[in-house]
Formats: C-alpha cells, structure tokens, sequence
C-alpha cells in the first residue's frame, strides 16, 4: 500500500459487525422494492401474491429469553456505532419521524422476501397522520413496509445481525436527505424493544417510500431495446440517446454517493439491485444495510481496518476482497464497475461466479474490457475508478464533473 494511505483502526464493536465479511448480497430480479439480503447468506425472491398471513404463526414467535437478549444485543450495538459517528449521531432524525403500532396500518401484498427482511405494500392506515395529508394524496405518494424475515426466529446469529442493521438502516436514512435517496418516513411506536413486546423478529419495522423498479430491472430493458434499434435506419441516432440517457442515470447515482462520502459515509454495497425508481422514475439508492460512517481525517487518502469482504463480489474492491485497509475510494472502485454496466449494458464479469469473480479481480487483475467507441473522458475515469491503486482513483466529486461534460 502507498504510503499516503496510512491505516487507522476502528474497532469491530463500534464501526462494523465482523459477521459482515461473510460476504455481498444477492442480485434479485423482481420488479420492486428490494429487500437487501447477502449472497451467503441466503437468495432473495419475491412475488407479489403473497400476505402477511402466510408467513406468520406461531413457530417464527422467539422465545422471552431470546427476545430479551435480542433487545440488549441490538441497543448495545446500535449504541456503539452511534457514538463512534459524528454526522449520524449529530444528525439523526428518527425520533422526530411518526411512529405506529403494527394495528394502525393495513398490509397490503408482500413486495420481497428474503434470508433477513421481507417487505410489504402498505395499503392504508387505521389512523390519521400527515403521511397521507392533502400534499401526499395530491403527489399519489405510495409506501411500503421493511421488517426482518420472521423464519430468523430459527437463527439467532442471523437475527442479531439482521436486527442490528436494520436500525442502523433507520438511523443512516434519518439523517439523509437526497433526492436520490429513499426517504424513511416512519418506523415502529416500540422501537427496538418492540422485539421484545411483539415477540418476534418482525416487531421492529420501517415505512419507506416505494420504488417501482430496480436499476437492474431498467438495465435489462434498455439491453432488450437496443436489441430492437439493431438493424434499423435511425438505430445510431436512438443508440446515442440511449448511451446519453444512461449516463444521466449514472450521474443521478453519482450525486447521491457523493453526498454520502461528503458526510464520511462508506456504502459498500454499490450495485443495480440496491438502486431503484419511484412512480416518477426519479433514481434513489437504498438498503443502507452495510452502509458505515469512517471518521474524519486531515489525510484523505488515509485508510481503515473495517470489515474485509463486505459487499457483493462482483462489484467489490479489490483491497475489500483482499481484506485489506480501505476508505471511501471503495465506493468508487465499485460505482466504476456499476458505471461500465449501465453503459455496457452486460453483467460483469458474466458466466463467473462470487469466488471466481474475486480471484479473477484480486488476483490476475481483470478488469471489464471497455468500447473504443466511448467518450475517451468515460474511457479515462473507468480504468482509474477500478484500478488497483487507491490514491489514483478519482474522489467521487471528480467522477460527478467528468460525467456531467461526457
């Protein structure tokens, strides 16, 4: 590592859960709002036919015990990275946000499901709130549920885990706010302790705004409309509006990273799966699940011991594959790899699977191969955004500039 890029520790307890370097999430392929679980630790899916009574009973109910200990496990933790922050905890909005008991709101189908979190349509509410004041019912704004997967009643590991995040995911989203980010709205009257109350696992749940579709889903429609323009007389000029109007998406994803890494805040989980579109099709990042606030330094280039193999394997960084110190220049190394498939409109590193997919980054260097036809400028900033070292690698400010004159 180059010596301007000086380590710093922080330690497991207060910056990150050393179960997260189990590994990334997986790519679901639905339309809607996802629900963010990792690829090891179960696949997502999701239909949307499903009610909450199909999977609710008494089997997923944990035990007084186990939810007790959950409580104190999850206050501690949240607890510790909270203090360890300094935007988060100075920002955090969430005990100004409305909150309900799970009686005043109407389930509607479930959205996602997966190994940690299931999400539902939010049909209507029992009781009046200012979510659906005059000005929300005029914009037709629509929401949906996110609580843990009940089923990790059988897991406690996976619960303490999944549980801990998805209060984090509560407290991160409270203090941002970003057009290109999903809006928190609400969460649940008990809070954590509504483990314990509840006496399940989906006792502690979020009201977020609804998203439409995934950047993945978009993807793979512009790579079956280009498909179509083969061929046809005006199919340069549509491949160049095409080519144009991605790059704008990618610009739209751009801000919104930038705006983190403004705020000291690490994603680590950059992908076409965690960004979706609301019924305006305006762009917005979510499931800030593995998301980490790194503290300010005077260097910026300095980096951290924080969990290594934190993400999704095919657009991990490579010193995050190698377990190496890392800092923001992480998120930029995988908005790289997400930039070439948005443009490319090919999965990278297609037919490889997680492990080989990191053994071909970290170790033999592989890299997507990128078009001559590109805008030499895209050309410049994919190749230093994923290479290897972290100090030639652009800040994402820089990357924003050079995406707004490409």
């Amino acid at each position: 590592m180059a010596t301007r890029e000086r380590s710093k520790s922080i330690s497991r307890s207060s910056m990150s859960d050393d179960t997260l370097a189990q590994g990334g999430r997986s790519h679901p392929s639905f339309e809607g709002h996802m629900t963010g679980d990792r690829d090891t630790r179960g696949t997502m899916t999701g239909d949307t036919n499903f009610s909450t009574s199909e999977h609710e009973g008494e089997e997923y109910d944990l035990s007084p015990d186990l939810a007790e200990r959950l409580v104190k496990r999850t206050e501690m933790r949240v607890a510790q990275v909270v203090s360890s922050s300094v935007y988060v905890q100075s920002n955090c909005g969430l005990y100004e946000l409305p909150r309900f008991e799970r009686e005043d709101l109407n389930f509607g189908n479930m959205i996602a499901f997966g190994g940690f979190s299931n999400v539902y349509e939010l049909e209507s509410f029992n009781v009046e709130t200012e979510l659906m004041n005059e000005e929300a019912k005029k914009d037709e704004r629509r929401y949906v549920i996110k609580h843990l997967n009940p089923k990790l009643a059988s897991s406690p590991k996976k619960l303490v885990v999944g549980a801990k995040d998805l209060v984090m995911e509560a407290h991160f989203l409270s203090a941002l706010t970003h057009e290109n980010i999903i809006g928190l709205r609400a969460w649940s009257s008990p809070g954590i302790s509504g483990f314990a109350t509840a006496g399940r696992a989906d006792g502690f749940f979020l009201i977020l705004d609804r998203l439409e579709f995934t950047l993945a889903k978009q993807i793979s429609f512009w790579r079956e409309e280009a498909k179509q323009q083969k061929g046809l007389l005006k199919g340069r000029s549509d491949k160049q509006k095409s080519f144009a109007t991605r790059l704008k998406v990618a610009l739209q994803v751009a801000n919104a990273v930038d705006y983190l890494h403004d705020r000291r805040i690490l994603f680590r989980d950059l992908k076409p799966a965690n960004i979706g579109f609301d019924k305006h099709e305006v762009l917005k990042i979510f499931d800030f699940g593995l998301a980490v606030e790194i503290p300010d330094h005077p260097d910026p280039d300095t980096t951290f011991k924080l969990a290594g193999n934190t993400g999704t394997s095919r657009y991990m960084a490579v010193e995050v594959i190698r377990k190496e110190p890392y800092n923001l220049k992480a998120d930029v190394f995988s908005y790289s790899i997400l930039l070439w498939e948005i443009l490319a409109l090919s999965k990278p590193y297609e037919g490889l699977m997680g492990q080989q997919v990191k053994e071909s980054v970290s170790v033999y260097g592989e890299r997507p191969s990128v078009p001559r036809s590109w805008p030499q400028s895209v050309r410049k900033l994919l190749r230093s955004g994923w290479g290897e070292s972290i100090l030639a690698r652009p800040t994402m400010k820089e990357v924003c500039k050079t995406l707004e004159k490409a």
